[in-house]
């Protein structure tokens, strides 16, 4: 994409690293499914193209696709899988996080590393330091539906140790695929975490989806909780009115300065009219082209775009 028409820089605060150690093949079995499901292709076709189009170990295709699309900067997110299912040895978290470190390495100005971690973990604290001072990790994310809530006192933990590192929380909300559990995602579960912590910055990663009137109306009342549309493209291919709509709400509600752009990147990749590049235009084009007579203003989608995540998140 060319300069013009950019007024300001596009950061991508919410994407994944897959491959064959990055992930234990339970998961990409699961997403498989969830796939099969939704397209009416068999699990085994779905999965091919996962292993075709998804997995990047080195993140040279997502910045490819960063490329393509204007994006300069995005945030990879490790999720810790160590205690819902079990890893081997390959994907073991310590292993992950050295892969992950070694693909910001690679792509130091364009990929940064937000680290997964599970509160229940024995040695999350320390994980989570060492992580940090050793592999560069610049933000912690939690994943609730492996089987915790936010607001457990085991993360607890994890948010004082973050606000003396003083870097961010991001904790996915909104309903995940089966096995998983969707009932611990709730953003209501973010709430008083906020209230204890009015020091630390929260994210909640795609803004609740089924429940984004909660996360937004926990926004408009923490300062420090921010939401991310990750995976919102979804709606847009439903419904790109109800799209527009639902997206006028969440900034209404939460705030201009307080929505910021994530894809979920590589999810949805390969789907034309969501893929990277189309995405973007479709975020930046709402300013010009109201869909079904729903407006937003230039500087709402600049800061969704970009500016809200190099403020709040230093990226």
């Amino acid at each position: 994409m060319s300069e013009a028409g950019r007024t300001s820089r596009v950061i991508d605060a919410h994407t994944h690293l897959y491959g064959p150690d990055m992930a234990p093949p339970y998961w990409y079995e699961a997403m498989a499914e969830y796939g099969a499901a939704l397209s009416g292709r068999s699990a085994a076709e779905v999965l091919e193209t996962i292993e075709r189009d998804w997995f990047d170990p080195q993140g040279d295709r997502l910045v490819a696709d960063m490329d393509e699309a204007g994006i300069d900067r995005s945030a990879i997110h490790l999720l810790d899988f160590g205690l819902y299912g079990g890893v081997t040895e390959s994907v073991s978290l310590e292993r992950r996080y050295e892969l992950y470190a070694e693909a910001t390495a690679r792509h130091p100005d364009r990929l940064v590393f937000y680290g997964g971690i599970d509160p229940r973990r024995p040695d999350a604290v320390r994980l989570v330091r060492r992580a940090h001072t050793e592999w560069g990790m610049a933000a912690v994310k939690l994943w609730p539906p492996a089987g915790f809530r936010p607001n457990d006192a085991q993360a607890y933990r994890i948010y004082q140790c973050c606000a003396e590192l003083d870097i961010p929380v991001l904790i996915h909300t909104g309903q995940e695929i089966g096995p998983l559990r969707s009932d611990c995602t709730r953003p209501i579960y973010c709430d008083q975490p906020a209230n204890d912590f009015p020091e630390l910055t929260f994210v909640l990663a795609h803004a609740g989806m089924a429940w984004w009137r909660e996360a937004a109306e926990i926004a408009w009342h923490h300062p420090n909780v921010y939401l991310d549309i990750a995976y919102w493209q979804a709606k847009y291919l439903r419904d790109p009115e109800m799209f527009a709509a639902d997206l006028r709400g969440l900034i209404t509600i939460a705030g201009k300065r307080r929505v910021i752009l994530g894809t979920d990147w590589p999810a949805l990749r390969k789907v034309s009219k969501v893929a990277p590049g189309r995405w973007i235009e479709v975020l930046r084009g709402l300013a010009e082209k109201p869909v079904g007579g729903i407006e937003f203003e230039r500087e709402e989608i600049d800061l969704l775009l970009g500016g809200n995540a190099e403020r709040v998140l230093g990226l």
